[in-house]
C-alpha cells in the first residue's frame, strides 16, 4: 500500500473530513509515511518499504531512465550572478501575466514566448550588494535533471519571479537552483544555477534518493556560499509554490520550519533510537519536529547544521534500526537530530506551508500562508466529494484528479489539466492555476 493511501484513510479512520487542518494538526500518526518527504520530489507512485528500491512508471522515479551515475568536475559556475537572477530571460513572462495573470491576451502570451528568446532584461541580472540584501534571504533549490523535475522546477522559479516583481520591496533577494546531477543540462539560461556531483561512488543510496540532498547543500556551501550577498537562506523544493513573500522570519539566533506531524524526536519509541545517534549529548527539548525543508536560517547556522547533517543521514540510512523506523524520510529525522546537535534551534511556523488537499484554505488559524507543497493526490467524484487514496482517473466516472507522479516522465500538456471542483478549496484551485500559468507562458514547454 503506498504511503499516500495510507495517510488518507487514516484521515478518515480518525474523522478527519476536508474541513479539519489534517496536513497540520493529524490526530493520529504514521511512522511509515515512505513518500511523505520530498526534498527532491521523488516519491514514488508505490513505495518499497525503507531500504528497498522503489520504481515509479516506465522508469526510475525522478531519475528518468534510471540513476543518474554522471559525475561532473565538481561546482560550476552558471548565470551571470549569484544573486540568484541569472540571465533574466523571464522577466518577459511579466508582460503576460501582470496583476496575477488578469487581462493576459493570447496574443501578448504569443509576443511574450517568441521574444522571449531573443532579448534579455538586465533590472535582474547585475549582483546584489551586502547592503542592498540587507533583510532578505536567498532561494536555495535542490533538484536534478529529469524530467519530473525540469517542470516543477521551472513553475517554482516562474512563480518566484512574478511574485518578487509584483512585490519589490518583499525579502525575496536571490534564487540559486542546486543541480546535483555533476553536468548541465536544459534550464541554464531560464534559471540561475549552480552544479553539483551525486554522492561519491563508494556511498550506496541504495535507491534512496533524498540522500543525495544533504551533500548537495555541503558542497554548495563549500564552492559558492561565499558569492551570495544574503545572510539567511530558505531551504526549498521544486513542488513548493509561492502564494505570498515570506517576511525574513528566521534571524540570526533563531531558524524558522515548518513542524510535521510525523517527526516525533521526543516519543520514547524514537526516543532510543535519537539518543543513539545523539553524539553531542543534547537536551530532550532541543529536538524539534522538523525536515530540512522548507527552512528559513541563517547563512552561519546552515553552515553549521549541513556537516552533521549529510553525516548523519549516510549513518543513519546504513544503520538497520534507523532506517527500518525512520524511513523514507530518515534524512528527515538526520536534519532534527544534526540542528539539536550543533545548537541551532527552529521556531515552528504553522502556516510557513499547506499541503493539499487537506488544507483547504490559504491561511492557518488566520494567519496567510506562504507555500503550496503539491505533494498529495487530489481526488474528488463527480459530485465534487473528496474520495481519498482513490484515484478518480482511473475510474473515468467523471471525477477530478490531479497528481503530479502521474508526470514523472513528462511535462503536463497544455490542457491537460482541469479545474477542480468548486468545494476542493481555494489551495487545490491556486496549485492548479499556478502550474497551468506557467504552462501558458513558458517557453519550449514539455521540452
Amino acid at each position: 500500500m503506498s504511503a499516500l493511501v495510507t495517510y488518507n484513510i487514516a484521515a478518515f479512520s480518525h474523522g478527519h473530513g476536508m474541513s479539519s487542518r489534517f496536513g497540520h494538526h493529524m490526530g493520529s500518526h504514521l511512522h511509515h509515511l515512505e513518500d511523505k518527504h520530498d526534498a527532491f520530489s521523488f516519491e514514488p507512485h508505490v513505495v518499497a518499504k525503507a531500504g528497498g528500491r522503489s520504481t515509479g512508471r516506465g522508469g526510475g522515479v525522478g531519475w528518468g531512465d534510471g540513476r543518474e551515475e554522471t559525475r561532473g568536475s565538481g561546482g560550476h559556475e552558471i548565470g551571470n550572478g549569484f544573486d540568484g537572477h541569472g540571465h533574466g530571460r523571464l522577466d518577459f513572462v511579466f508582460s503576460a501575466v501582470k496583476n496575477n495573470g488578469d487581462g493576459a491576451t493570447k496574443e501578448s502570451v504569443k509576443e511574450t514566448k517568441e521574444t522571449i528568446v531573443e532579448h534579455e532584461i538586465k533590472e535582474h541580472s547585475s549582483s546584489m550588494d551586502k547592503q542592498s540584501a540587507k533583510g532578505k534571504f536567498h532561494v536555495l533549490l535542490t533538484a536534478n535533471d529529469a524530467p519530473y523535475q525540469r517542470w516543477q522546477s521551472r513553475v517554482m522559479y516562474f512563480q518566484f519571479l512574478k511574485l518578487k516583481k509584483q512585490n519589490p520591496d518583499s525579502a525575496f533577494g536571490g534564487f540559486t537552483r542546486i543541480l546535483h546531477s555533476g553536468h548541465e543540462d536544459s534550464l541554464m539560461d531560464e534559471i540561475p544555477t549552480v552544479i553539483v556531483d551525486t554522492l561519491p561512488k563508494n556511498i550506496n543510496d541504495e535507491g534512496y534518493v533524498v540522500l543525495h540532498r544533504p551533500y548537495a547543500f555541503q558542497q554548495w556551501i563549500d564552492k559558492f556560499s561565499d558569492q551570495i550577498p544574503e545572510e539567511f537562506i530558505l531551504m526549498s523544493e521544486p513542488d513548493h509554490l509561492f502564494i505570498k513573500p515570506p517576511p525574513l522570519l528566521a534571524t540570526h539566533d533563531t531558524a524558522v520550519a515548518f513542524p510535521f506531524f510525523y517527526i516525533e524526536p521526543t516519543k520514547p519509541k524514537y526516543w532510543k533510537i535519537v539518543e543513539r545517534f545523539n553524539e553531542a549529548l543534547a537536551p530532550k527539548e532541543a529536538f524539534a519536529p522538523i525536515g530540512s525543508s522548507p527552512v528559513m536560517i541563517s547563512l552561519n547556522d546552515l553552515k553549521m547544521v549541513v556537516p552533521k547533517w549529510n553525516d548523519l543521514a549516510i549513518k543513519m540510512k546504513k544503520d538497520k534500526e534507523a532506517n527500518d523506523a525512520f524511513g523514507w524520510v530518515v534524512e528527515m529525522w538526520a536534519y532534527s537530530i544534526a540542528s539539536a546537535q550543533v545548537g541551532v534551534k527552529h521556531e515552528l511556523v504553522p502556516h510557513f506551508m499547506l499541503q493539499p488537499p487537506y488544507d483547504k484554505e490559504l491561511s492557518v488559524k488566520n494567519k496567510d500562508a506562504f507555500i503550496i507543497h503539491y505533494t498529495y493526490g487530489d481526488d474528488f467524484d463527480k459530485n465534487g466529494k473528496f474520495t481519498g487514496g482513490v484515484n478518480q482517473g482511473t475510474l473515468k466516472q467523471g471525477g477530478w484528479h490531479f497528481d503530479k507522479r502521474d508526470f514523472t516522465n513528462r511535462a503536463p500538456r497544455k490542457g491537460e489539466l482541469t479545474p477542480p471542483p468548486r468545494n476542493a478549496g481555494a489551495v487545490i484551485k491556486m496549485t492548479i492555476d499556478i502550474i497551468t500559468e506557467a504552462m501558458d507562458v513558458l517557453p519550449n514547454w514539455g521540452v
